[in-house]
């Protein structure tokens, strides 16, 4: 009993100290993104939600870049701003073990989804409607597959990781219409990134 309870509260304390250490290291990033910031930007750091999230104070004209948004919209003003969601850092071996396993994931997902529409078996998307006992046990399968792929981060900081969760440069979530206020926030979102370790050139 002793040695149970000597093993939990030394579990507790190494969790408590990587959680300081996460902590800190995120504060630290924090200081670093707003000493590059030009004025009228703003950076916070939610410890509860683990979430960076850098903006412009000022509005932009811009219309919406998320696939649904209607085809002739007007533009409007919005706020610009990106964001990070933080997590303890993983070593980069770990990230290319994990990267590895997910090219394994998506080949074989890629291959039973190819089959699958062999056989037309119902589908919307990549959303099977399976009919007979072999159909539903693939498709299963399929599911299977699609849940196991591991959410990567993209980048490292000290002790934490985090991954593009709003605004990255490859799913914006805006237009702006202005080009130089265009360049502005791409030359901000460029200068956060250079304080940050990209797994893929470890």
């Amino acid at each position: 009993m002793k040695t149970l309870l000597l093993t939990f509260l030394a579990l507790v304390l190494i969790l408590s100290a990587r959680g300081g250490q996460q902590e800190q290291a995120a504060n630290v990033l924090l200081k670093n993104v707003r000493a590059e910031l030009p004025k009228g930007w703003t950076a916070s750091y939610d410890k509860e939600h683990s979430w960076l999230e850098i903006s412009r104070s000022k509005t932009v004209l811009s219309s919406s870049a998320l696939p649904n948004s209607p085809p002739f919209e007007k533009p409007e003003q919005r706020t610009f701003s990106f964001a990070f969601r933080i997590a303890a850092a993983i070593s980069p071996s770990e990230f290319h073990r994990l990267s590895a396993e997910n090219t394994k994931i998506r080949k074989e997902a890629t291959a039973l989804y190819d089959d699958l529409i062999k056989r037309h078996v119902s589908h919307k998307f990549d959303s099977f409607s399976p009919r007979t006992d072999l159909e539903r046990a693939d498709v299963a399968r399929y599911e299977a597959l699609k849940k196991s792929l591991h959410r990567l981060p993209d980048f490292y900081f000290g002790d934490i990781s985090l991954r593009w969760q709003l605004g990255s440069p490859g799913a914006p979530e805006i237009i702006i219409a202005d080009d130089k206020i265009r360049d502005e926030c791409t030359r901000v979102q460029e200068k956060v990134v250079k304080l940050l370790s990209k797994y893929e050139d470890a």
